[in-house]
């Protein structure tokens, strides 16, 4: 008997295919598959054997309805936070190379500029410093909620910062 004969041998299989892989590939060959709904679209594999299944059954509740755990919003908060810290420094850094350029090409506004800049660099380390407090209590929640150590940020050492601000943004 070849594979893709109907076999009598297994129990209420006259009309049971004894080798299903060959029908599946007659089907790909004419072409059934090729107009599934969710081609080329990741699965959802919401079985993760390690959340209980109240939890399981919560969180997709919350993903339904477009919210996240409180500590996948911490995280995200906590990236979109230390993104806006470094873009403080480089959008300090591009006004200086700007004003450079100023000096050089107005070099009796020299005491101006310098000035103007030297208060803006001020405060800008200000909130610099700001931020990165309010980051170290961001990241301090978070670490509370999460247990793996290996997943916890490290607090930002606010004087190594401002060494790594002023070393960035020198004055004029």
């Amino acid at each position: 008997m070849s594979s893709s004969q109907f076999t009598n041998d297994i129990p209420g299989g006259a009309n049971m295919p004894y080798n299903v892989t060959k029908q599946i590939q007659e089907a790909m060959e004419r072409g059934d598959f090729k107009d599934l709904p969710g081609k080329g679209k990741p699965q959802q594999r919401d079985d993760n054997p390690y959340i209980p299944p109240a939890a399981r059954t919560v969180n997709q509740m919350l993903k339904d309805n477009g919210f996240a755990p409180r500590w996948i919003e911490v995280d995200k908060e906590i990236r979109a936070e230390t993104e806006q810290a470094e873009k403080l420094i480089e959008n300090l850094k591009g006004r200086r190379r700007r004003l450079e350029a100023q000096l050089r090409a107005q070099p009796l506004k020299r005491d101006a500029i310098r000035s103007a800049f030297e208060l803006e660099r001020t405060r800008a380390l200000e909130a610099y410093t700001v931020q990165l407090q309010q980051l170290n209590r961001k990241i301090q929640q978070w670490n509370l909620m999460m247990p793996l150590r290996d997943k916890q940020y490290p607090l930002h050492n606010l004087d190594a910062a401002t060494t790594y601000f002023h070393k960035e943004c020198p004055g004029l």
